[in-house]
């Protein structure tokens, strides 16, 4: 069972591997194709170290959810064999990926453990959620869609240099443009009373089950939490109304935001991060660790 690479052109319907994204997220990318699955990754120096990593912003490598477990494992060890020092592959929230890499940890990897945050879009909101919504509507919040990704890319761009999160904005603001009239995304805003953006977001339909809650933020306000609620909640219902059954948060490693997600009704999906690191390196890779978020996993 052979890899191949092939056209970004020909996935063009999954943000993760069409053109758009791969040809504006800063970096170098293929799609790996295996009968009728694909993937993509990206090529990067990071310290003068070339690194073969799920592409920039997204959230994994757009592995289709329906693979077999043959495929699966072909593009493990194709994956393996390639050159680049260092190998950080992030797999969708699957059970069958997740199960396949429990049971059967890829040889020449380590697998970190994470999680992302889904909610049932025909399970109605928790009460306490619909309460704030209607809060939100009696301070005259309003949520809308939008064509324009303006706001979507100032209040990411904000919300990442409020927790100090390095982010190259110029790049981002490349690539929201490029995938805002994709027919796979779509956008939110929330305006107050007085007619401003106070929250943002940026979705995307990673298959037509699912919608993604990929890039957003708040103006920092009394009324920021119940904005983005709306803002969330809106979306929802837009996602439904579009054929989608599932809506994923995206996850986050912050508490806060977590909580934020699961108050929601969201429940926690395993994802896996496969990290590889040539043998030659390990010895000083504690230096690389604030890249790979886990020295001890790489050790």
């Amino acid at each position: 069972m052979s890899v191949e690479v092939v056209d970004n052109a020909l996935t063009h319907d999954k943000p993760f591997l069409c053109s758009p994204w791969l040809d504006n997220c800063g970096a170098q990318s293929f799609v790996f194709k295996i009968n009728n699955t694909h993937s993509a990754l990206s090529t990067f120096s990071m310290k003068g170290l070339k690194v073969l990593a799920t592409p920039p912003w997204a959230l994994d490598c757009g592995l289709s959810t329906d693979c077999t477990l043959p495929e699966i494992k072909a593009l493990f060890e194709h994956w393996l064999l390639r050159t680049e020092s260092i190998k950080m592959i992030d797999l969708p929230p699957s059970d069958c990926i997740s199960s396949f890499v429990k049971d059967n940890e890829p040889v020449g990897f380590k697998t970190q453990w994470r999680h992302t945050r889904q909610s049932n879009l025909k399970t109605p909101l928790p009460s306490t959620r619909r309460k704030q919504i209607r809060r939100a509507a009696r301070s005259g919040i309003k949520c809308n869609l939008v064509a324009d990704w303006k706001s979507v890319i100032h209040l990411h761009a904000e919300s990442r240099n409020r927790k100090n999160l390095k982010s190259n904005n110029a790049q981002l603001s490349k690539l929201l443009k490029a995938i805002s009239s994709e027919s796979f995304s779509f956008a939110v805003e929330a305006i107050d009373s007085n007619g401003d953006c106070i929250a943002a977001g940026g979705f995307v339909f990673t298959t037509p089950d699912t919608c993604l809650y990929a890039f957003g933020g708040q103006v920092r306000s009394q009324h920021s939490g119940i904005a983005s609620i709306s803002m969330l909640a809106f979306a929802m219902e837009h996602a439904l109304e579009k054929g989608a059954s599932t809506f994923d948060f995206g996850g986050s490693s912050d508490p806060g935001v977590d909580q934020f997600y699961k108050e929601f009704g969201a429940k926690s999906v395993s994802r896996a991060r496969l990290v590889s690191i040539a043998w030659w390196l390990r010895p000083v890779v504690w230096i690389l660790a604030p890249f790979v978020d886990s020295a001890k996993m790489l050790r």
